[in-house]
C-alpha cells in the first residue's frame, strides 16, 4: 500500500496567495516524509477551495519536486478542451520525468461549473468518456482522425508526447457504465473522501466483473485526516473543517434541486475519515486494505492551521505508518 496527499487548496484564511503556499509546503513536506504520491483536486468559483487551474497547480509542483508523484484528482473533462487537456498532459509527464498520474471526472453537483462552461450535467458524463477516449489517442497515436458526438480531430499529431506511455490513468466515478468503461480500457478507479464504504465495494465488484481475472482497479481512495496523541485535540481540529464541508456540499445539492446524500452529514463524514488517535487511524486503514485492497490511501489534513497540518502528516510517518507494517518511500 502507498500513501500520498489529497489537496483541496482549502483556504480559510481568504487568502489566495498564502493559500497556494501553504499547499505547495504540504505537497513538499510529504515528499520529504517519504509519501509517494500528491494529488490535486479541481474546483471552480469555490472560494474555500481554491484549485481551478489544476493542469498549472501539478505543473508547478512539477518543478519543486523531485521524486513523489503527481496526479489530478481529478481534471473535470466536460469543461475542457480534449486536445488542449492532451497537450497539457504531455507537457506535465515530460516536467515532472514521468511522475504524472492523469485522475479525471465528470464534476459533481455544482451549478455554477455546468452553467458557465457550457455543459449540462445531464451530458457530462457521455462528454467525459468520449474526450478522455480522444486524449489517449492522441497521447499515444499519429495524425488521429475522431468524430465523435462533442469533439473531432483531423489527422492530427500531438506536439510535445509524453514520457510515460502509457500515463496511469484513473476515472473518479461511481457511474455503473462509467466504471465499467474504466475496467476495459484497463483504467483505474479512484474514490473521493465523503465515498462511504459500501459504495466503494460495489464500485469495486462491477469494475472486476467487468475486466476479469486478470483486471486490476488500482484503486486509490482519499479520506479526510488528523491524527493526534489524543482523539480529542483530533476532534478539536476536524470537527470544523467537517462541518462547513457538510454545509457546503448540501447547499450545492440544493441548488441542483436534488437532494443530498443522507451520509452528507459531519456524523456520517467523521465516520468516514481518518480522524482520531495514532492507533484508531491506524485499525481504519486496516480495515480499508482488507476491504479494498486498495492500492494507495490520500490523507486530507483538515485543521485550520497550516502548522498543525505538517504536523500531523509528520506524526502519520513516525506512528502511524509504522503500525501498518509499510515502509516509507526514502526521504528526501
Amino acid at each position: 500500500m502507498r500513501f500520498g496527499v489529497f489537496s483541496t487548496y482549502e483556504n480559510p484564511q481568504q487568502d489566495f496567495a498564502r493559500c497556494f503556499e501553504t499547499q505547495t509546503r504540504l505537497v513538499r513536506h510529504a515528499e520529504a516524509l517519504g509519501f509517494e504520491e500528491a494529488w490535486v483536486a479541481e474546483h471552480h468559483f469555490e472560494p474555500d477551495a481554491a484549485c481551478p487551474s489544476i493542469l498549472t497547480l501539478l505543473s508547478y509542483l512539477a518543478g519543486v519536486t523531485s521524486t513523489i508523484r503527481l496526479g489530478s484528482a481529478a481534471v473535470l473533462l466536460a469543461f475542457r478542451n480534449p486536445i488542449q487537456v492532451a497537450e497539457d498532459v504531455a507537457t506535465i509527464d515530460l516536467l515532472s520525468k514521468g511522475r504524472f498520474d492523469f485522475g479525471v471526472a465528470r464534476g459533481g453537483p455544482f451549478e455554477l461549473q455546468n452553467r458557465h462552461f457550457g455543459a449540462g450535467k445531464d451530458s457530462t458524463r457521455e462528454m467525459t468518456l468520449e474526450a478522455l477516449g480522444l486524449v489517449n489517442r492522441l497521447l499515444y497515436e499519429d495524425k488521429v482522425t475522431f468524430t465523435g458526438a462533442h469533439y473531432e480531430a483531423n489527422g492530427l499529431s500531438l506536439t510535445p508526447r509524453p514520457l510515460q506511455k502509457p500515463i496511469p490513468t484513473y476515472l473518479a466515478t461511481t457511474t455503473p457504465g462509467a466504471i465499467r468503461y474504466a475496467a476495459r480500457n484497463g483504467h483505474g478507479v479512484m474514490a473521493g473522501p465523503p465515498f462511504p464504504i459500501e459504495q466503494i465495494k460495489e464500485t469495486l465488484r462491477i469494475y472486476r466483473e467487468a475486466a476479469g481475472p486478470e483486471g486490476d482497479p488500482r484503486f486509490t481512495m482519499a479520506r479526510f485526516y488528523f491524527a493526534a496523541p489524543r482523539r480529542e485535540q483530533a476532534l478539536a481540529e476536524a470537527i470544523p473543517f467537517l462541518s462547513r464541508f457538510a454545509e457546503r456540499m448540501r447547499g450545492n445539492f440544493a441548488r441542483q434541486d436534488g437532494a443530498a446524500p443522507a451520509s452528507l452529514t459531519e456524523e456520517g463524514l467523521l465516520q468516514r475519515s481518518l480522524i482520531g488517535d495514532f492507533d484508531e487511524v491506524a485499525e481504519k486503514i486496516a480495515a480499508y486494505r482488507e476491504e479494498t485492497d486498495a492500492r494507495a490511501i490520500l490523507l486530507k489534513p483538515i485543521s485550520r492551521d497550516a502548522e498543525k497540518n505538517l504536523r500531523s502528516l509528520e506524526d502519520f510517518a513516525r506512528h502511524v505508518r509504522p503500525m501498518l507494517g509499510v515502509e516509507a518511500a526514502a526521504a528526501q
